[in-house]
């Protein structure tokens, strides 16, 4: 199963967690709820972890699900 880490505050990872459990190892690092925060979602490709996208704590959690979604495709399939 792919893994990914979330970094991001409590109300955003538990909504993020849900939708991509599914699909992803979900692993998660709580960070303060502040509005000058950088939350980011990293995945382990190949031996690597690299960054997926970065995310404000106040954006719209089907814009960040899309960003992700086709951030992954495009890191995965340049890696191969």
């Amino acid at each position: 199963m792919r893994k990914i880490l979330i970094s991001a505050p409590e109300l955003i990872i538990n909504k993020l967690e849900e939708k991509l459990r599914h699909k992803y190892d979900v692993q998660i690092k709580t960070i303060p709820n502040d509005i000058s925060a950088v939350c980011e979602i990293k995945a382990k490709v190949g031996r690597d972890i690299i960054t997926i996208c970065r995310f404000a704590c106040n954006e719209n959690l089907k814009d960040i699900l899309t960003m992700f979604e086709v951030n992954y495709e495009l890191r995965t399939r340049s890696r191969k």
